[in-house]
């Protein structure tokens, strides 16, 4: 599949900013659609990208603006979860569904671990390359018609 076949799928916009527009406005429109970064246009023009980290960057740099807030004024109560023995279609309906990147895996209430949409994307590319190899060397032992391994 190409990269084309998902986006004409995907359906919604592509939400973006001129540079010169104001980072409330940005934070405004990560949150009402909830997304983790903008495009960056001027005159139609992709000139840049703005996603949480570069936010989180800014941020980190003006401290006394933000630090009497507290984890909790912030953090997202009661997360999602998975158990580690969901299936990994079981966890990307989870995040997809949820529109979330992060996935605790919690067992008997204990945390065991945390899994991203990165560790996803890996294990899924690992898998299609060892699927590949395999295709790719039953095809190059496939047996010749004329040696007669085949019946028809």
């Amino acid at each position: 599949m190409k990269v084309r076949a998902i986006t004409k799928n995907k359906g919604k916009p592509i939400i973006g900013l001129a540079p010169s527009d104001s980072l409330d406005l940005a934070v405004t429109l990560m949150m009402d659609n909830r997304i983790g970064s903008l495009v960056v246009t001027d005159n139609g023009k992709l000139v840049g990208i703005l996603s949480e980290r570069d936010l989180l960057k800014v941020l980190h740099k003006k401290q006394a603006m933000w630090s009497p807030i507290t984890v909790a004024d912030a953090m997202t109560p009661e997360p999602f979860v998975c158990d580690p023995d969901n299936t990994l279609e079981e966890v990307m309906n989870i995040m997809v569904d949820n529109n979330i990147r992060h996935l605790p895996v919690v067992y008997n209430d204990k945390l065991e671990g945390m899994l991203s949409i990165t560790d996803i994307v890996e294990e899924l590319l690992k898998k299609a390359k060892f699927e590949n190899k395999l295709l790719k060397n039953y095809i190059q032992n496939w047996p010749d018609a004329d040696q007669g391994d085949l019946q028809v």
